[in-house]
Order: C-alpha cells, then structure tokens, then sequence
C-alpha cells in the first residue's frame, strides 16, 4: 500500500494556477534571506518577527498533500486580507501612469489593428498561446492572478490569451451576477496592465462563448 502511494503520478499544474502561485509568492522573502538579515542587523524587532512567524500555524502556509493548489491559494489569500497587505486594486492605484494616453479598454473595438488580424483575432482563428481560468475565484483573487498572468504573458512575447471568466450565472450575497465578467475590462484597464494590451474580444463558442475572452498583447519592444 505503502509503494503504491509514493509512485502516484502527480498532475499537471495548469497556468491558472502557476499565475495565482507567482501572485501570491511575489512578495515572499526566502527564510534563507531572513536568516541573514538577522545575523547583519542583529536587530531585536526582526527577531520578535522571525519568532512569530515560527510560531504561526502550519495551516497557513504549507500545503496540504491532500488539498487542491486552488483551495491553498484561496486560504492564503483570506490570510493575506487579514493581514491588511496590498490588495490589486491598492497595487493598480499606486502603479505609475504609464497608460497616460491610451484609451480604456472596450471589448470588440479593434482601432489601431489592421483588418486581417482583427478578423482572425474576433473568430478565434489566432493561436491561443495561454489561458487562465478565474471562474470561481473571489474578485480580488482573480484581479492578482490576472495580472500576474498578463504580465508574464507579455514578457514571454505572446500575443494571444484567453481569459475565462465563466458568465457568472450565480449570484452573490447582493444578488449581483456575472462580477468577474464586468470587472475584465476595468482591470484590463488600469495603468498595471493596460500598456500591455491591444484589444479584447468575447470568445467564440468553442473556446467559452460569453464566459471567456481573446486578449491580444503588444508586442515588446527590444
């Protein structure tokens, strides 16, 4: 019983999740890294830190073998809240202006793209070079994901994504429905990512329909 557990496959971990892991682990400080700092600074109040964060459960931050990536991310992000640490939205806020200029994003509106590529682009007949899945997430979870994964998107030079945001058939404690697919164009917006991108379009039926959608990236310039 016992070999059999430890030659288990392990599964694959899909971009929504690499994207949600980069985005809760950028801010991480390796312990190796805060064993130096202690032995540079000898500094009494990094010592009270570095002894509370021994003391702290283990349930808030390792990964149980049993539970999904998914479900660990969403129980560091409810510690992450309660810790009062930057949220997106407080990240977009402070992100400098860099999209001075650039219209909002409005899916459906291809102004600057040539022709063909926008036909090609509005039908799906672009190569989707990577997709994440916000569906079920909490909005600010799926704000950090998107944006991690949008910027490490640009950065590996690829032009076509797609966003599955699910058409959001449930409704909330307020009786609102469809959020994550209302907020897509405003976070697509702000000044983090909106340099980065070129136009939005809802998917076609085969790859999401009114749950999902095309982002085309910009190109890096070199």
């Amino acid at each position: 019983m016992t070999d059999r557990k430890n030659h288990r496959r392990r599964r694959n971990v899909t971009e929504s999740e690499k994207a949600l892991w980069e985005a809760f682990t950028r801010d991480v400080v390796p312990l190796r890294a805060r064993r130096k700092a202690l032995r540079d600074h000898d500094d009494a109040d990094l010592e009270d830190e570095l002894a509370k964060s021994a003391n702290q459960p283990a349930g808030d931050t390792a990964i149980s073998p049993t539970a999904s990536l998914g479900d660990e991310l969403a129980r560091s992000e409810a510690n992450r809240l309660a810790r009062n640490l930057p949220s997106a939205r407080d990240a977009d806020r402070t992100a400098t202006p860099k999209n001075a200029g650039l219209q909002e994003i409005k899916t459906g509106n291809m102004a600057g793209i040539d022709r063909s590529t926008a036909d090609r682009f509005k039908k799906g007949r672009m190569p989707i070079e990577g997709r994440i899945d916000l569906h079920g997430m909490t909005q600010d979870v799926a704000h950090r994901a998107l944006n991690s994964f949008i910027e490490a998107a640009w950065r590996s030079d690829k032009r076509c994504v797609l966003v599955i945001t699910g058409k959001g058939s449930r409704a909330d404690e307020y009786g609102r429905t469809g959020l994550l697919r209302q907020r897509l164009p405003q976070w697509l917006s702000a000044p983090r990512l909106r340099p980065h991108i070129l136009a939005v379009s809802q998917a076609q039926i085969g790859h999401g329909g009114a749950g999902a959608f095309y982002v085309l990236l910009k190109r890096r310039r070199v």
